[in-house]
């Protein structure tokens, strides 16, 4: 039976569940023991893992640290109770982003924008489009705390339309380092024909 560790030490979320996701889509049949540290890190991998049909159980270590145990069964060993096929239609899917942060405190805010956007990769493949109005038209700037990410998402076939109204409201638009700056004519085709738009 393969057997794959996963060391998620000191990774913010959700990157302790991302590598354990990626870590059982490698094997068919199989044990990934993930080690992490902090309750919440421990909770959520092992959320996830049971959600997936896995069974799971944790050593506790000293100062925090958990090791959890997560044990995956062939497809033909699963039973229909425990997995069910998740059915995501492949319409496209929009992320508004209207501020350079999530939320009303800014400082938390860059933290939960990084942690979003490091999910997204994470879902199932379908179209996805981010728009990025107002103050968000920031993050795709140079010095963008969130710019190799976007670069990133372009890389992966990910379209990015900046509003360029703001761009010229916040006289920015020579910053632009990632994306298609874009008017609101394209942006509101792109909204009124996604299957869900997600705003943040």
């Amino acid at each position: 039976m393969k057997k794959i560790e996963v060391n998620a030490r000191g990774l913010a979320c959700p990157q302790p569940v991302v590598m354990t996701k990626n870590a059982l889509g490698e094997i068919e049949k199989g044990e990934v023991v993930v080690t992490v540290d902090g309750e919440l890190a421990r909770d959520n991998v092992k959320r996830m893992a049971e959600s997936e049909g896995c069974s799971v159980s944790i050593k506790d270590q000293d100062d925090d640290i958990y090791a959890l145990h997560i044990t995956k069964l062939g497809s033909s060993e699963f039973s229909q109770e425990a997995v069910t096929e998740k059915q995501v239609t492949q319409e496209p899917l929009v992320y508004l982003f209207d501020a350079d942060f999530i939320g009303s405190n800014r400082e938390l805010g860059k933290v939960l924008v990084n942690g979003f956007l490091n999910a997204i990769p994470s879902l199932p493949k379908r179209k996805s489009i981010i728009i990025l109005i107002s103050n968000g038209v920031k993050l795709a700037t140079v010095g963008s705390y969130v710019l190799d990410t976007l670069k990133k998402f372009e890389e992966m076939g990910f379209t990015i339309l900046i509003c360029g109204t703001c761009l010229d409201f916040f006289k920015i638009r020579d910053k632009v380092a990632v994306g298609t700056i874009s008017n609101a004519l394209e942006i509101m085709e792109a909204l009124t024909t996604a299957a869900k738009v997600v705003k943040f």
